[in-house]
């Protein structure tokens, strides 16, 4: 029957109890036999642990579980003032599947800070597997460790096998080699419970999170898991994974993700991850983290993404495949005017537009596709000595192809390297028709969204600029745009733009627009083919067809091209009035001539700016 060490019998005139139990006090590492503890696999010991852990607490010594199976039907904590916890054996929890419990606590919480800690081969697990109903039912909770090693071998059977708190101050700074987490539904929460805490910077080495087949198959599942309380710190950023596995038992109906991250922050970066069992998912986002890349290194498809939730307000993030497709996620160059001033032409006497692009206006509009939105030239634009000066109201875009491709970002650069402009985004459904306030049609990685009715277009809510760390832009569209304009404009003020990228993910090569007959933008070239019959002409004689060529405006170049192979006559032609161009053709010979019908072909070109 475990004693206390004041209840022992000490034989030897030369050893009191008093001897032996400051002798006892004075080791390094305390344990819980000293208080009872037998580790047995059978007896409640959790009062000689909580016991054990005081004491360590209190004299600032290590705590040791010695090998076996040390049972506690309730949590027991280790506090601050340890130096710090060694596990040869296993805490087990005996509590029933629906009975929560936080059943290893490290560290103090509140304002404390518990630095400087070594938590060594820690090892808990649940007797009987959780039902995941609850999340107080958590393996090892760890509080505002600062510049600490914390050691997981083994965590088992939990709804939170592992949490990280920042509590009324931060989890930082600290390094965490995982072993075996398994059969939680949550393997590690990083997670943050007051405004005034934090949890960043800590570097996270392997780490085996599965789940058996069987449990608790309708439930979700997630490896890592970035959350917070309500109204408590949002940034969670800068946690380094590196080599960590998953294999978490995707069965339907149930979604089985290595990471789901609640929070705002940014650089969640994983590499070399392993991905067995799980959905086709590397990550879940339901909040505005940005910046976090997950590099896979094996998984069962090469279709893997990001799932962004309704709730989602960012994008700006990216999945490396090194599986079967290493180079997957370098950039491909979409479009390119790197020099909006040299691609600039005069659409008529005060309209400019510019050359592989279309003008967008963020005025009111009730116009409602894509062709009618997508202008070819607008006033409010000026040439300059190296771009073009834009008003408040007017932008250049791309118009773009997105039936399958949903990720571009869009690089601009004003001026003298100037900050401003703010990025525009409308979408259309694959008829042309523009969708209208349709949500999650457009997240953008640095900045929220913002629908605008009157333009029917998706603004950004802050202006672009290298102090506001967003003048770089991930756009991702939702799965219903067919084609969207992506580009940028003034809205603050006049911005003068002098070059505009776009960039996508090589494995899509989705077309730009522009050019052609179901989207006449972004082109000084305007052609019309029809065919002419032409009446019976003397010498010196001439006729006269009006042809449509929408677009055209007075003061472009015209040509006119009839397909014969007479050489009696000769053609001009020019533009008299909107879309109208008037070709005149005169016979030169000495004789009537009276040709069969022929096609005639009609070519408008506008003015460069000088």
């Amino acid at each position: 029957m475990a004693a206390r060490i004041d209840d022992l019998m000490v034989l030897g005139q030369n050893i009191s109890k008093t001897d032996l139990a400051k002798y006892l006090r004075d080791r390094e590492a305390v344990l819980p036999r000293d208080f009872g503890g037998l580790g047995d696999g059978a007896a409640n010991d959790r009062a000689a642990i909580q016991a054990s852990f005081d004491r360590a607490a209190a004299d600032g010594k290590f705590a040791v579980i010695p090998p076996g199976t040390w049972n506690v039907d309730a949590g027991v904590t280790l506090g601050g003032g340890a130096r710090g916890l060694i596990m040869q054996g296993v805490i087990q929890y005996t509590g029933a599947a629906n009975a929560p419990a936080t059943v290893l606590t490290l560290g103090e919480g509140g304002t404390t800070r518990n630095s400087e800690k070594l938590y060594f081969n820690l090892q808990v697990t649940r007797q009987i597997q959780s039902d995941w109903a609850s999340e107080a039912d958590i393996g090892i909770l760890a509080r505002n460790l600062d510049s600490s090693l914390l050691d997981l071998r083994l965590v088992s059977g939990f709804t939170i096998g592992l949490r990280t708190l920042g509590d009324g101050r931060g989890f930082e700074d600290t390094t965490l080699i995982l072993g075996r987490i398994l059969n939680n539904r949550y393997g590690l929460d990083a997670h943050c419970a007051t405004a005034t805490a934090w949890n960043t910077s800590i570097r996270y080495y392997g780490g085996h999170f599965a789940c058996a087949t069987g449990i608790n198959p309708t439930l979700d599942r997630y490896g890592v898991r970035f959350s917070r309380q309500a109204g408590a710190y949002n940034n969670h950023n800068r946690h380094i994974f590196d080599g960590p596995n998953f294999e978490l038992r995707q069965l339907d109906p149930n979604v089985a993700i290595p990471f789901l991250n609640e929070t705002s922050g940014t650089a969640i970066i994983a590499r070399g991850m392993r991905m067995e069992a799980c959905s086709p998912i590397a990550a879940r986002h339901t909040g505005a983290a940005t910046d976090c890349e997950y590099e896979v290194a094996w998984a069962q498809t090469y279709a893997i993404g990001i799932d962004y939730t309704a709730t989602a307000t960012r994008a700006g993030n990216a999945v490396y495949n090194r599986h079967r497709a290493p180079a997957s996620r370098l950039t491909r160059l979409l479009a390119n005017i790197p020099n909006l001033r040299a691609a600039a032409f005069r659409h008529s006497n005060t309209e400019i537009g510019v050359e592989g692009a279309c003008i967008i206006a963020t005025s009111t509009t009730t116009e409602t596709t894509m062709v009618a939105l997508s202008w070819n030239g607008l006033d409010g634009i000026a040439a300059t000595g190296r771009g073009l000066l834009l008003n408040a109201n007017r932008g250049v875009a791309f118009v773009v192809q997105t039936t399958h491709a949903k990720e571009f970002a869009l690089a601009h650069w004003l001026v003298g390297g100037a900050d401003g402009g703010r990025l525009c985004v409308r979408c259309f459904d694959g008829a042309g028709t523009v969708r209208e306030n349709q949500p999650q049609d457009v997240l953008a990685s640095g900045t929220t969204m913002q629908w605008d009715t009157a333009s029917k277009s998706w603004q950004a809510g802050a202006v672009m600029q290298d102090s506001s760390l967003n003048r770089r832009q991930t756009v991702r569209l939702g799965a219903g745009v067919a084609f969207a304009q992506i580009g940028i404009i003034g809205f603050d003020g006049q911005i003068e733009l002098e070059a505009l990228r776009l960039y996508g993910l090589p494995e899509d090569g989705p077309a730009i627009l522009y050019a052609c007959p179901s989207l006449p933008a972004g082109t000084r070239t305007l052609a019309l083919e029809t065919s002419w019959d032409l009446p019976s002409l003397g010498p010196g004689a001439t006729a006269n067809v009006d042809v449509t060529v929408p677009g055209a405006r007075r003061g472009d170049f015209a040509d006119a091209s009839l397909d014969t192979s007479s050489i009696a006559f000769v053609l001009d032609c020019h533009v008299w009035s909107n879309n109208s161009v008037r070709v005149t053709a005169r016979n030169v010979s000495a004789s009537t001539v009276d040709l069969a019908a022929a096609p005639l072909a009609v070519q408008v070109t506008k003015r460069r700016v000088p």
